[in-house]
Formats: structure tokens, sequence, C-alpha cells
């Protein structure tokens, strides 16, 4: 009685035939509790592409979400086709989501089909993602365009150095041999200007100068 009345004083009422706890148990769920509570409050964050399949002539695009803001730089680094991995680009973290537009399409004299893997470090972590890219025969513009269309579309390079940029590349497909006078409407500078700010594909632009050309309206 007296035993009943202890236990009662405390708030705990039960027999002293009460079958003890299982103490290994409790040393467990104890152990398991402890690690993962550093796993539950640890920095969240990833990356992801902004769709899993890109063509050429497509812009890499791909979101970093974090949960803290720490001040640091995340380093990024692609993984290719063949398992060789760029050296670290750094990418500056101001806000818990930050969108990467890569400023060059993919272009099929740089990247082969396959799959690709990106990775970001940060704070100490790492995430990673892939993506794959696809040759589906859409025409795409040469290395270099991302400098010469905004050069000609500003006037700082002649239409005939474009055009023998695009025909040397063979790109544009012409049926006699250039010359001094190759003349591209004004008003179609307006579709680099375009392409320049991503508005519009590769394909678009490539299709538009070749109507052109088809049409006898450039003449090489």
């Amino acid at each position: 009685m007296i035993k009943r009345i202890a236990y009662k004083t405390i708030g705990i009422f039960f027999c002293t035939t009460r079958p003890q706890p299982d103490m290994k148990g409790i040393v467990i769920l104890l152990l398991i509790a402890m690690f993962a509570l550093p796993v539950a409050n640890a920095d969240q964050f990833s990356i992801k592409p902004t769709k899993q399949t890109y063509n050429y002539g497509d812009h890499l695009a791909f979101v970093i979400t974090v949960s803290k803001i720490t001040g640091k730089t995340a380093m990024l680094h692609i993984t290719d086709t063949q398992g060789i991995k760029s050296s670290a680009i750094p990418i500056p973290i101001k806000n818990q989501t930050t969108t990467i537009t890569a400023p060059s399409p993919f272009n099929i004299e740089v990247f082969k089909p396959g799959k690709y893997q990106l990775q970001i470090d940060y704070n100490g972590s790492t995430s990673t993602s892939s993506f794959q890219l696809v040759d589906d025969g859409r025409p795409v513009l040469p290395v270099g365009s991302v400098t010469v269309i905004p050069k000609w579309a500003d006037g700082s390079i002649t239409d005939k150095i474009f055009f023998k940029f695009l025909v040397d590349k063979k790109i544009i497909k012409i049926d006699q041999a250039l010359t001094d006078n190759t003349i591209i409407p004004k008003w179609f500078k307006s579709n680099g200007v375009l392409w320049s700010a991503q508005k519009i594909s590769d394909s678009e632009f490539i299709k538009g100068l070749q109507y052109l050309v088809d049409q006898k309206i450039v003449k090489p």
C-alpha cells in the first residue's frame, strides 16, 4: 500500500507486478532520435533542370533551391556523356530560388547526344540531377553565332561577312558563288535581335533567312 501511495504522488500509478520497460529498446530509440535530428534540421537544397530532355538549339536552364541563404557561393559541375566533369562554375546564391539559363544553346559541334549530370555543391552538401540531350534533326546555328549575330544586327559587321559565316558553315544553302553585293533586308535584322534575346529558336532564324534566299530576296 505504501508503494501505491508513493507512485501516485509522482503521477504514475501502476502495480508493482507490471513488466518493467525494455531498456534496450529505449536506448535504441534514443540513438535513432539522436542521429535523425541533424538530418531533419539540415539545410535542404536541390538543383533541377527546367526540362528532362533538351534538343540542339535549346538553352540549358536549371533551378537551384535552398532553404537557407548563407552568403556562400555554390559550385556547379556538369558531367558529359563520357563521364568527363567540367571545372567548377561559381554561382552566387542570393535568393532561395535561383534560375540560371546558359547564354549559348546546345551545339552539335560541342555537345554529344546522351545523358548529362548536373552537380551543385553548397554549404558543405551536394545535390545532383540529370537531363538528356537529343538530336531531333532541327537546323542549328554554328558555334560563334552568339557573338556574330548581335554584331550583325547592330551593324558592327556587314551583311556579306555575316552571310559568308553561315554559308561557310553550311547553314544557309546557295546555288551560286558569293559576291561583294550581298544585301539582307534591314527589317530581317529584327530576327537577329529576337534570337539574341532567346525569343526565337535557331531553326526559326535559319528557316527565315533561307526563305529569303530561296525567294531571291537575298542575293549572294
